[in-house]
């Protein structure tokens, strides 16, 4: 699979894939574990984060060798593929049990700076052109 040598150019999308979804996690779960916490809990959420990579870093490669060792050298890919499943499994979890806590602030409380990058990062997305009223 994505071990063997070959010049295909589907295994060197795929591994771009897995590295793109990869390297991202850590600040995707920081960014989320700080929605969740008051900020006087932020450092101590932040390192509880860093002990918890360290903590996989050390962990990963005793859970891919059995992988290694069943499946050659195609066992790190499907070790790669299985976290990754149960990192969306735990998010289709998250997504269902509970609702992300909401703050709703009028367009009024939001600051001049939130709201100038906010408008036009959607529009953009849209690619609808902004209408500026006029007095």
């Amino acid at each position: 699979m994505l071990s063997q040598p070959t010049n295909n150019n589907w295994t060197i999308l795929l591994l771009f894939l897995i590295g793109g979804f990869s390297f991202p996690l850590y600040a995707i779960g920081g960014a989320y574990t700080n929605d969740w916490v008051s900020p006087e809990q932020m450092g101590a959420a932040a390192s509880q984060l860093v002990t918890l990579y360290g903590l996989g870093a050390m962990l990963g490669p005793l859970v891919a060798a059995p992988f290694l060792d069943i499946l050659g050298a195609q066992g790190f890919a499907w070790s790669i593929i299985s976290l990754h499943m149960l990192i969306l499994l735990f998010l289709i979890y998250r997504i269902r049990a509970w609702h992300a806590p909401v703050t709703t602030k009028h367009w009024d409380d939001v600051s001049f700076h939130g709201r100038a990058f906010f408008i036009p990062a959607t529009i953009a997305s849209l690619g609808v052109g902004r209408k500026t009223k006029r007095p």
